[in-house]
């Protein structure tokens, strides 16, 4: 089937009587002018820093046929068609560009501040059990069958989403598992999708460079739930809920799961050790028990959702259980053999830093010893509570980088000290003591001493990047993979 630019321009709702387009077959629908081709379909989207009406020009030069505009360009004599909002028909528009194959898959949204990508990962190992051939699209990648594609975003926009859901389609996938990140709810990168059943797993603070507030984060959570859903929605029930009735509908019906009485789905009886975690879960007189490699009480709770959902696809809850026993997810609370205690884990908010500590905190005989950063470019609000949690939840504390970015590495660790006044400073050349902190700017440099002073009975966390293979500095992306200096260090020790 011949896509036409007539075609999608209905798709966006538009009124093309006064402008004739004629069956234009469309080679290309793109927001980057730099991409067009004769035939091709612009769309001027106005972005944070940069403004797509300021290419229509560009994009008429390189062979547009027509533009999807909010306002026209009267120097450009091609076809410019206006909506109220193109971020709003650029999903819808791409969908219909590669024959909707959203309407060929069921679809699962995770959404929270911690703990997407290890839903993705239990819910995928109990679905495939099930029989289902799932996809995923998530922060470490995009992936189905043995196909696996680079991610370079949670949320994929809608031109780099819809050709790997075409792929995916067109590969005999059935369902789609997907983080929902705040961003992309906001910039209204997942129009077009509905999902089955979505699952907000927490909420605590992150993002406030770009939401500026809570309530403007939590809002934005809140579009999953409020323009995206068609059946089910499953929520985690937890201390903080003050932002609950800003992220879920009134007369939702949204099962809360937690150990509190208020919840729908009851835990009890958990169990965390450093082999893993078992839990008992009730639900519509339905008790099953289940238990797990991951490490740490939160995984309960990230385990819990995905069983949950799991019960949207007719899979029995014992079923699901069974299968969450092997799970295994990169780069969080990834234990890295050798004679010390190491965990790589991707902990890079204060309530995610919390959580790795104490899951690793009572297992300890000797010290916790946590290695972390802040990234730059980021919410600069987290950087002393990220201080503070280490302060509180540690024994040892070692500062260093993360991903600076633009800005300047030891202006983000004065900014993360400010969560540590209270606590005693050392020198890096000075006997690791008993508890204080110290500051080792260079990360591989930080990891190496972590490792190097560490007593047999201390246990060492790594935060911050997890799975990354990456360290960004100003605007250049190098190679750094925490799990491989900390096996590097372990293997001299």
């Amino acid at each position: 089937m011949t896509i036409t630019i007539q075609n999608l321009l209905n798709v966006a709702g538009v009124d093309t009587s006064m402008q004739f387009i004629g069956e234009i077959g469309c080679p290309v629908v793109s927001a980057d002018s730099r991409k067009m081709v004769p035939g091709g379909l612009f769309i001027a989207l106005v972005g944070i820093s940069s403004d797509g009406h300021d290419f229509i020009e560009t994009a008429a030069k390189n062979g547009a046929a027509a533009a999807l505009v909010e306002r026209v360009n009267e120097n450009v004599s091609m076809p410019q068609f206006v909506v109220a909002s193109t971020r709003a028909v650029w999903g819808p528009v791409l969908a219909q560009f590669y024959d909707n194959p959203q309407l060929k898959m069921d679809f699962v949204g995770i959404t929270g501040t911690n703990g997407k990508t290890t839903t993705t990962y239990i819910l995928e190992k109990i679905l495939t059990d099930a029989g289902h051939l799932c996809g995923v699209i998530g922060t470490i990648e995009y992936r189905y069958g043995k196909t696996k594609i680079p991610s370079n975003f949670t949320s994929p926009d809608p031109e780099i989403l819809y050709p790997v859901l075409d792929e995916m389609a067109r590969g005999g996938t059935d369902t789609i598992i997907m983080e929902v990140s705040s961003h992309s709810l906001a910039q209204m990168r997942v129009g077009g999708l509905r999902f089955k059943a979505a699952l907000l797993t927490n909420f605590t603070q992150d993002h406030l460079d770009f939401h500026k507030t809570m309530n403007e984060y939590a809002s934005a959570k809140g579009l999953l739930f409020r323009n995206h859903l068609t059946e089910n929605a499953f929520v985690c029930a937890w201390d903080e809920s003050d932002y609950l009735d800003t992220i879920i509908p009134e007369n939702s019906d949204a099962v809360l799961f937690g150990s509190t009485k208020s919840a729908h789905a009851v835990i009890s009886d958990t169990s965390s050790t450093i082999s893993g975690v078992r839990a008992t879960v009730t639900w519509k007189n339905e008790q099953v028990t289940f238990e797990s490699m991951l490490i740490g009480d939160h995984n309960i709770l990230n385990i819990t959702g995905a069983l949950l959902i799991a019960s949207s696809f007719d899979v029995e809850m014992s079923k699901a259980a069974s299968s969450v026993n092997d799970v295994v997810v990169p780069g969080r609370l990834a234990r890295i053999p050798g004679k010390v205690p190491v965990f790589v884990d991707y902990a890079h908010t204060p309530d995610a830093l919390d959580r790795s500590q104490k899951a690793l905190r009572h297992l300890v005989v000797g010290r916790l010893i946590t290695v972390f950063g802040c990234g730059g470019d980021r919410d600069a609000g987290k950087r002393p509570k990220m201080g503070a949690s280490v302060l509180n939840g540690s024994d040892i504390g070692v500062v260093t980088s993360d991903n600076p970015r633009t800005e300047d590495p030891l202006k983000i660790i004065d900014m993360i000290l400010e969560g540590m006044k209270n606590e005693i400073r050392f020198p890096p050349e000075n006997t690791m003591p008993h508890s204080g902190f110290t500051v080792i700017p260079d990360r591989a440099e930080a990891i190496k001493w972590a490792v190097g002073r560490a007593c047999y009975d201390d246990c060492i966390l790594i935060a911050g990047k997890g799975h990354e293979d990456y360290q960004i500095i100003g605007k250049t992306k190098i190679h750094f993979d925490d799990s491989e200096h900390a096996a590097s260090a372990l293997k001299d020790k």
